[in-house]
């Protein structure tokens, strides 16, 4: 369901995705709002599912993880909720979206290299019960990552 948003809500999302860390008194002054505004704006947009939660935002080539790959991932009929939940639980794939035409469900996994995003395929996609196959796309240049 979607959420009725005025401008002010909009402009305050779009300045807590650039630091959710800023006092709410700094984006009052920049919204020229007052902070209980700011206040009772991001307690109405939790309740309301828009945000969903506070968090940071890491450079995964700093933490070593420099290779990037998407894997299509068809799974056995019946078992594409449980596959799923499975996926999401491991620590190297970073996102796991069902698909429509190519494949059951689209995973972003992250590695420290080839060899270790190798591994992660062989061993922990392909070792979840009910995968049928997968198919790697490996990423060569990221042009935009955004949250």
């Amino acid at each position: 369901m979607k959420a009725d948003l005025d401008a002010l809500d909009l402009r305050l999302v779009e300045t807590l995705q650039k630091d959710s860390s800023m006092p709410f008194v700094d984006i009052a002054d920049r919204l020229g709002v007052t902070e209980g505004t700011v206040r009772n704006r991001v307690r109405r947009l939790r309740r309301l599912g828009v945000i969903r939660r506070f968090t940071v935002s890491v450079d995964p080539l700093v933490l070593g993880q420099s290779v990037v790959a998407f894997v299509l991932l068809n799974a056995v009929n019946g078992r594409l909720n449980e596959v799923a939940k499975k996926l999401s639980s491991l620590d190297a794939v970073a996102e796991v979206h069902e698909t429509h035409t190519y494949g059951d469900l689209l995973l972003k996994v992250r590695a420290k290299s080839a060899s270790d995003l190798a591994g992660i395929i062989s061993n922990d996609i392909k070792g979840v019960p009910g995968v049928a196959g997968t198919q790697v796309l490996s990423v060569l240049n990221v042009w935009k990552d955004s949250p």
